[in-house]
C-alpha cells in the first residue's frame, strides 16, 4: 500500500506561489460545523445544466472539428478551459507559471490521398470501397499488381507460406475481430507474411464484422497513429467471398478445411497501397489549482482528471457528416470538470488540502496526456493522494453513475456517504456492469493508478450508440445529470480536502489492481 507523506514545512513547488505581500497567514482550514456545511452546499449549488450545456456547446461545435490530438480544434478547446479557469479564479499549475502543460507526441498518419485497394482479373478492374468493404493499416511497403495467395488461417498459416509468399499479397481467414483483443491471430499471420517477404497482408473477416463494425474500426485507425512495416488490410465476408470467387475458390470451404499448403489464387492480381507521413508535435494538457490553507495537508493534492480530446475529422455517416463531435465523449466530463473547478474556487471557507484540476489530451492516442503528467508531475507525484476521473457522464440512466474501481478503495463507500447525506441527487452508484471490458484500466486515472495512488472513475456508461460516431452531438446530453455528477464529485473532493478523511485502498485492492496490470502488459 502506498504511504501517505506528510510534508511539515512549504517547500517545492507550493513555495513557489503566491506574493511576499500577502496579508499575513491564511485562514485555519474548517472542515465541519454548520457554517462549513451551508458554504459547501452554496459552492454546490453553482453547478448548473444550463452552464455544463453552455460549455460542452462550444467544445463539440462543428468550428472545434472534434478536438483531435493535435489540431487547431484541440489549441481552441485548452484556450477556452484557460480562460474559463483563470477568470474563476484558480491558480495556474502548469509549465512555467502557466496554465498549460505541453508533452511531445509523434503522429502517424495514413496518407488518405494516396491509399489504392482494388484486385484485376481477367483485364478487369475491381474497386473496394473504404470503410464499407474494407479497413486498413497503413505500412511502409506497397504491392504493385501483385499475385494473391490463400495462406491459411491467421492462426495457423499454411506450412509453405515462407518459401511462397515474397512479393505477393497473402490472404488468411480469420475469426472476430482479429485487431482487438489479445492481437495474437493478427500477430501470428503478419509474423509468417514477414518472414515470407510478402508484398501486404488481408484478413479476411468472418460474418460477425458487419458494415457498421469495418466502419468502426476504420474511423479508428484513421487517427489511432498505428503504422506496419506491411499494410494490412481487413476485408468484409462479402467481399473476401466474391474476391475468391473470382479464382473458381469458395471461401466458406476454405475455413472450414482449409489446404495445409498455400493456394494461389490463378489470374488474379491486387494493388494495395496505405502510406503514412510521421510528424512531431506538442499538445496540450490544461492544469489549474485551488491551494489548501492548512500548513501540512496544503502539500496534498487531490487530481481531478477529465480528456478534452476526441477523435476529430472522420468518415462521413449515412448524413453527410464527418464531424466527431464528442459531446459525451468527453466534452460532458470536461465541462464538470469547470464547473467543479469553479464551485471550489467559490468556496468561502477554506479547505486543507489542495485541489488540482488537469484536462487532459491524447487519450484518444493511448491516454498519453495523463502518462505524461504522472512521469512530469507539476507537484511532487508522491504528495498526490486520490484521483478522480470522469470520462462520459452525460448519457445513459438518469439515476444512476457507474463508479468503476470503486471496489479497490473505500471511495466508493464514501461517494455512498455523500448520497446518502444528499439525497436531493437522485443517484445509486454502481459497480461496473461489464467487469469483463475491464474499464478501470482504459481511462486517464491509470497512470495514477500505476503509481500506486488511490483512483476512482466515474461515468454514466459507454454502451450508447452515439459512441466515436459523429451523431454524439449536445442534443442528446442530459445536463441535469451531468450537474448532478458534479455536484456529487465536488461533494466527494471537499470531503477529502477537508483533511478529516483520507483515500485509501481496500485490503486486497491494490494488489489485485497490480496483478490486472501486469496481466495486461499496461
Amino acid at each position: 500500500m502506498r504511504l501517505k507523506i506528510l510534508v511539515l514545512s512549504a517547500v517545492g513547488f507550493s513555495a513557489c506561489s503566491g506574493g511576499s505581500g500577502a496579508p499575513g497567514p491564511a485562514p485555519s482550514p474548517v472542515s465541519g460545523g454548520i457554517d462549513f456545511e451551508r458554504a459547501t452546499e452554496r459552492a454546490a449549488a453553482t453547478i448548473l445544466a444550463d452552464d455544463i450545456r453552455r460549455h460542452i456547446t462550444f467544445l463539440a461545435s462543428d468550428e472545434l472539428a472534434g478536438r483531435d490530438t493535435p489540431s487547431p480544434g484541440l489549441e481552441t478547446a485548452a484556450s477556452y478551459l484557460v480562460d474559463f479557469l483563470e477568470a474563476a479564479g484558480l491558480e495556474p499549475a502548469g509549465e512555467n507559471g502557466t496554465f498549460i502543460q505541453r508533452f511531445p507526441y509523434t503522429r502517424t498518419a495514413m496518407v488518405a490521398a494516396s491509399r489504392l485497394v482494388n484486385y484485376s482479373v481477367a483485364g478487369s478492374t475491381r474497386e473496394l470501397q473504404y470503410a464499407r468493404d474494407y479497413y486498413v493499416i497503413p505500412g511502409q511497403l506497397s504491392a504493385a499488381n501483385a499475385e494473391v495467395i490463400f495462406g491459411g488461417p491467421a492462426g495457423r498459416p499454411s506450412a509453405d507460406l515462407a518459401q511462397q509468399a515474397r512479393g505477393k499479397v497473402v490472404l488468411f481467414t480469420t475469426v472476430g475481430n482479429p485487431v482487438i483483443g489479445t492481437g495474437e491471430e493478427l500477430l501470428s499471420a503478419f509474423q509468417a507474411a514477414a518472414q515470407g517477404q510478402a508484398a501486404a497482408v488481408v484478413l479476411l473477416l468472418d460474418r460477425t464484422q458487419v458494415a457498421d463494425s469495418i466502419m468502426e474500426m476504420a474511423s479508428g485507425l484513421q487517427g489511432a497513429g498505428l503504422a506496419t512495416p506491411l499494410p494490412i488490410m481487413g476485408l468484409s465476408s462479402e467481399a473476401g467471398a466474391v474476391l475468391m470467387g473470382e479464382a473458381g475458390l469458395d471461401l466458406a470451404t476454405l475455413r472450414e478445411s482449409p489446404p495445409q499448403n498455400v493456394l494461389p489464387l490463378d489470374g488474379i492480381t491486387m494493388n494495395l497501397s496505405a502510406p503514412f507521413e510521421v510528424s512531431e508535435h506538442t499538445p496540450p494538457n490544461v492544469v489549474a489549482m485551488v491551494r489548501g490553507s492548512d500548513p501540512d495537508l496544503q502539500n496534498e493534492y487531490i487530481v481531478y482528471t477529465a480528456h478534452f480530446d476526441h477523435v476529430g475529422i472522420g468518415i462521413p455517416n449515412e448524413a453527410g457528416d464527418s464531424v466527431y463531435n464528442g459531446a459525451d465523449d468527453n466534452a460532458s466530463g470536461t465541462s464538470v470538470l469547470l464547473e467543479v473547478a469553479s464551485a471550489f474556487a467559490a468556496l468561502e471557507v477554506p479547505l486543507a488540502r489542495s485541489v488540482i484540476f488537469l484536462a487532459v489530451s491524447g487519450e484518444e492516442k493511448g491516454l498519453l496526456g495523463s502518462k505524461y503528467f504522472s512521469e512530469n508531475p507539476t507537484v511532487p507525484i508522491e504528495e498526490i493522494i486520490l484521483n478522480i476521473n470522469m470520462d462520459m457522464v452525460g448519457r445513459n440512466h438518469p439515476d444512476t453513475v457507474i463508479g468503476i474501481g470503486r471496489q479497490y478503495t473505500n471511495l466508493g463507500a464514501l461517494t455512498d456517504r455523500v448520497l446518502r447525506e444528499h439525497p436531493e441527487l437522485g443517484f445509486t452508484l454502481i459497480e461496473d456492469p461489464k467487469p469483463e471490458e475491464q474499464g478501470f484500466f482504459r481511462s486517464d486515472h491509470l497512470h495514477f493508478v500505476n503509481k500506486d495512488i488511490p483512483a476512482i472513475f466515474f461515468s454514466a456508461g459507454f454502451d450508447h450508440e452515439d459512441y466515436h460516431k459523429p451523431s454524439d452531438e449536445v442534443a442528446l446530453i442530459d445536463t441535469d445529470k451531468a450537474a448532478r455528477v458534479g455536484r456529487m464529485v465536488f461533494h466527494l473532493g471537499v470531503l477529502i480536502a477537508g483533511g478529516t478523511v483520507d483515500p485509501e485502498w481496500t485490503e486486497d485492492g491494490l494488489a489485485e489492481v497490480q496483478k490486472i496490470i501486469a496481466e495486461n502488459g499496461n
